[in-house]
């Protein structure tokens, strides 16, 4: 079980926060994203909570129980999230400091059931305090400006709403589900342009079959994957990808000379769709069309799902290959 504290104080007599913190609906309207917040009875109520992680949305349910209602001083409470291993309990108590501010503190626990517990914890850990702070001001905010009391109004995101978020966060730690973003930060724009300068000095290499340019832009543990059932496709690793763009030189002597219709690049994925020009040694145009699926780490090509005419490859380049290999093998 994780816990946090938090105090705060609010400028306002003690009555008036009372006044606010009574009606449990509008400790729901704290909260961004809640869309409901149905009061069974004096102790009971559903919240009804809409949240996301990057590009995944989901609606969660909230079960708040009031064990305590003790104004002015004291409420405790307890809460679950529906059909996740996840609840806890906390507790609101407010002390006059004179006849004008109270100070109010807020105790907040967090614990994860079953085997996925010490995950659910280990992810509750860093974020319970701020997340205690963050309700705190808000809190201050909302019953100042109900009293009367001007204040900036604050927009730091809510306790249960990022509560509510850590089934979506989990997701993300045991499947490597990635946050995406519509505003990219400065960092993961640079990360993103630099990859896909590497990715082009490698399309440029490899299509004029120069090995010594294509292979700094490898990791030494990276491999291509072609798909489909011609005679190209399968898996080759950093040796073998060399390899074949040396050949490649010699196959199509004039390079593919590639014209790059679109790149996209997020993070460490790179999509590069383009078309070649070549013409082989025994003069037979080759011009296939070209999809590149490009994994990177750590600025350098982990892995590449190459996507092409297999029919067309199976028919100009397979044979050459052939009498390549049949002639390396007669010397």
């Amino acid at each position: 079980m994780i816990e946090t504290e938090q105090s705060i104080l609010i400028e306002a007599p003690i009555e008036s926060v009372w006044d606010y913190v009574q009606d449990i609906r509008k400790w729901a309207n704290l909260f961004p994203g809640c869309r409901d917040c149905k009061v069974i009875d004096e102790h009971d109520s559903r919240w009804v909570i809409k949240v996301g992680a990057g590009g995944l949305v989901r609606t969660v349910n909230v079960s708040v129980h009031v064990e305590k209602w003790d104004g002015p001083e004291r409420v405790n409470f307890t809460y679950k999230l529906d059909g996740e291993p996840v609840e806890g309990s906390g507790s609101y108590i407010a002390k006059q400091i004179s006849a004008g501010q109270t100070e109010i503190t807020l105790k907040v626990s967090v614990s994860g059931r079953g085997p996925m517990a010490p995950m659910w914890e280990a992810v509750s850990r860093p974020l319970l305090p701020q997340l205690a702070k963050s309700f705190a001001g808000q809190l201050k905010s909302e019953i100042e400006q109900a009293a009367g009391i001007a204040r900036e109004t604050t927009h730091a995101p809510s306790m249960l709403s990022v509560i509510a978020a850590w089934p979506l966060k989990l997701w993300q730690l045991l499947f490597g589900v990635q946050k995406s973003s519509s505003t990219p930060s400065t960092e993961e724009i640079s990360m993103s342009e630099q990859n896909k300068k590497v990715v082009l000095t490698f399309i440029n290499a490899m299509s004029a079959g120069d090995s010594a340019a294509s292979a700094p832009c490898l990791d030494k543990e990276a491999f291509t994957l072609a798909k489909g059932f011609g005679k190209f496709a399968g898996t080759r690793h950093y040796n073998d990808i060399v390899g074949m763009i040396g050949a490649l030189k010699i196959l199509v002597p004039t390079g593919l000379r590639p014209t790059i219709h679109s790149i996209t690049a997020d993070g460490d994925r790179v999509v590069v769709e383009f078309e070649g020009n070549g013409v082989t040694s025994e003069g037979t145009a080759y011009c296939n069309q070209y999809c590149m699926v490009f994994t990177m780490r750590n600025g350098l090509i982990r892995q590449v799902n190459e996507y092409f005419c297999t029919i067309l490859a199976d028919q100009v380049l397979w044979p050459m290959v052939e009498r390549m290999q049949s002639s390396a093998a007669k010397t």
